[in-house]
């Protein structure tokens, strides 16, 4: 290889971000593997157990896949892109489906059906690897650098928006929860006879109809949907700039405030960012705090000059288009960071083939294995991180 090809590749490579090049990387992966004719096989640099580089190759598993062992514990591992694997009661066929439907956000029920495995099953593992995700973005946002800053930063042009996705309590089953803070019945209760049901078996009936006219409030809050934005509704922030960064996160139910959107991006701007927003009164606050420009679309217009908001548009319709149509299937507000996380990593990745993507997940998910120690009813019980305002508790 020549030396000039060697100093245009550095400073071609030098010009990339961290995501370019992991996606150049994975890239390169694919294409070897495709002109080899077969899976590319990532060998460990260190052992995943005690972290030790004396390390040797040691035969193959049952499966056919290369074993490695440490020199120093004793202990034998595959490749460090199979570490799931390695720690899956799944097999080979139902992981490669697992990847899959979640590369492409299949519903829980095709992921079951793929899988072949029951639907909580395939919800469970489905919420553990968009958690991993989840917790990656996070770890992202929140880096300091020497001075104290973050590393993740928002250059040029940043258009910002709120979207809104329904509340949802779904898999809450407790009565108390729905008929004296949420004030109605579960939405599937819907005829008086089954309300009534419902209070009976839950020994809620006598505490309801002693107070006058309770019961009549109760079955028009199940049948009435508030219209517009309001307590119902999880407020999601979107930013996003011309380089790919991007922060889609649901802050609060309702109407967005000023420390709420200051608390999700305040020191993620460089100082010659424009801000581009529509006529929300807490943009303007953030913009100052930030010392950076901000340009304001009124609500009667599209644009403001050369500015516009069809990129973060544009985004909120992948984020529809992302959710489940049907108001019972959207997924319980309790997980929309993650549902959120997995959308950002699909955007942020969507140059990408199938392949490639899936490749991608599993080097993601390696690189995070070891540090993560969730599980599902720790997941289950996190407490809500949003501003609630008050409607009903972060514990859910």
């Amino acid at each position: 290889m020549s030396d000039f090809f060697n100093e245009a590749l550095k400073g071609g490579l030098d010009s990339l971000t961290a995501d370019q090049l992991d996606e150049l990387i994975i890239m390169a992966q694919a294409k070897r593997s495709e002109s080899k004719g077969k899976k590319e096989i990532k060998t460990s640099d260190s052992c995943p157990f005690c972290g030790s580089i004396r390390i040797k190759k040691h035969g193959k598993s049952k499966k056919g896949t290369p074993r490695i062992i440490c020199k120093d514990c004793g202990k034998t591992f595959s490749s460090d892109i199979d570490i799931l694997d390695q720690n899956s009661r799944l097999s080979d066929t139902q992981l490669a489906a697992l990847y899959v439907g979640i590369v492409e956000n299949q519903t829980i029920g095709n992921l079951a059906q793929k899988m072949n495995v029951s639907r909580s099953t395939a919800a469970q593992h489905k919420l553990k690897v968009m958690d991993i995700l989840f917790q990656r973005m996070m770890a992202q946002y929140s880096v300091l650098d020497t001075e104290g800053k973050h590393n993740f930063k928002f250059e040029g042009e940043v258009q910002c928006d709120e979207c809104f996705c329904t509340v949802s309590f779904k898999g809450k089953r407790d009565p108390e929860f729905f008929i004296f803070t949420l004030k109605r019945f579960p939405r599937h209760n819907c005829s008086n006879a089954d309300q009534e049901e419902y209070l009976k078996k839950h020994g809620l009936w006598t505490r309801v109809i002693s107070i006058p006219g309770y019961l009549k409030e109760l079955r028009e809050n199940t049948k009435r949907y508030k219209r517009g934005i309001s307590n119902e509704q999880a407020c999601i922030v979107v930013a996003a700039d011309d380089e790919k960064n991007l922060i889609a996160k649901p802050v609060s139910v309702g109407r967005l405030e000023t420390e709420d959107v200051k608390k999700l991006l305040s020191g993620h701007f460089d100082s010659d960012s424009t801000l581009i927003t529509d006529s929300h009164s807490a943009y303007p606050i953030l913009a100052k705090s930030e010392n950076i420009r901000h340009v304001q679309i009124k609500a009667d217009k599209h644009t403001e000059g050369r500015y516009n908001l069809a990129n973060v548009n544009g985004i909120h319709s992948q984020i529809e288009k992302f959710m489940p149509e049907s108001a019972e299937r959207i997924p319980a507000t309790k997980y929309l960071n993650q549902y959120m996380a997995l959308f950002t990593w699909q955007w942020i990745h969507k140059g990408l083939s199938l392949d490639e993507r899936v490749i991608l997940l599993k080097r993601t998910l390696a690189d995070s294995w070891d540090d993560y120690k969730e599980s599902y009813d720790s997941i289950k019980s996190r407490p809500l991180d949003i501003n609630t305002k008050g409607q009903f508790p972060n514990v859910v």
